[in-house]
C-alpha cells in the first residue's frame, strides 16, 4: 500500500479467495507497517461469504472492521435473497433495505468483475462496504499496460464515476491473470488521488 501522489509505502494488504462447492470465501487484511506502525498504526478487515453461482457471486454475509488509534469500528451486512432485503449498519446498530438482484459488498464486486469482465462503457453495480448501501456507476475503459512488480501486465482499467462531495476508486484487472485485481486506487473527496494497493505476488493453489 503506498500513500499520497508520491506513493510512500506505509503497509500491506493480503487478499485470499476461496471456493468449495458452491461457497466462497473472500478475505481481506490491510495492515501498516514500517515507521508508519510505529505512528498511525491501523488495520482493515474485510470478509465476504456467499454462494458461487451461474450469475456469478452472490454474498449472503459482509464483515467489516478498522482499528485505528486502539479503537476499532466494525460494520455487517446480511443479504436475504429469499425476501428481497438487506440488514446493514454499525455494530450493533443495524437497518433494514430492499435488497437489488445485482447486488455486491466492497470486496466480493472486484471479483465479480472478474468472473464477468465488462465490455467498455458504463455499467452500475449496487455496492455495500457494510455501513451504507449505494449504486456505483463504473467506466470501464480500453485495456492499457501497466507497470507492476510482476512486470508489465495488460490490465482492464473499471473507474468509479465520482460523485460531488464523495470519495471514489478505480481498479485495473489482469487480462492475463484471470482478471484478478492488481491495482486499486483511491481518490479523496476533491477527487485527488490519495493513495493506492499494487500487487507484488499472486499465489494459485491446485
Amino acid at each position: 500500500m503506498y500513500f499520497g501522489s508520491e506513493g510512500f509505502p506505509v503497509g500491506k494488504t493480503v487478499q485470499s479467495w476461496e471456493v468449495e462447492g458452491d461457497g466462497y470465501r473472500l478475505g481481506s487484511v490491510s495492515e501498516t507497517t514500517g515507521i508508519v506502525e510505529l505512528f498511525r498504526a491501523q488495520r482493515h478487515i474485510y470478509l465476504s461469504e456467499g454462494r458461487l453461482t451461474a450469475a456469478g457471486l452472490q454474498p449472503e454475509k459482509f464483515f467489516m472492521s478498522r482499528t485505528r488509534r486502539g479503537r476499532t469500528e466494525a460494520a455487517q451486512a446480511r443479504f436475504d435473497w429469499k425476501a428481497g432485503t438487506l440488514t446493514l449498519g454499525k455494530v450493533p446498530e443495524q437497518r433494514g433495505a430492499a435488497l437489488s438482484p445485482q447486488a455486491q459488498d466492497i470486496v466480493s464486486f472486484m471479483y465479480q468483475l472478474a468472473l464477468s469482465p465488462p465490455a467498455p462503457g458504463r455499467i452500475r453495480l449496487p455496492i455495500t462496504n457494510g455501513s451504507r448501501f449505494e449504486t456505483y456507476d463504473l467506466e470501464v475503459l480500453d485495456e492499457e499496460a501497466l507497470e507492476t512488480p510482476l512486470g508489465v501486465l495488460k490490465t482492464l482499467p473499471v473507474k468509479q464515476v465520482p460523485r460531488p462531495g464523495a470519495e471514489s476508486l478505480a481498479i485495473w484487472l489482469a487480462v492475463e491473470y484471470r482478471y484478478l485485481p492488481v491495482k486499486l486506487r483511491f481518490f479523496d473527496r476533491d477527487g485527488n488521488p490519495m493513495g493506492e494497493q499494487i500487487v507484488n505476488e499472486i499465489r494459485i493453489s491446485d
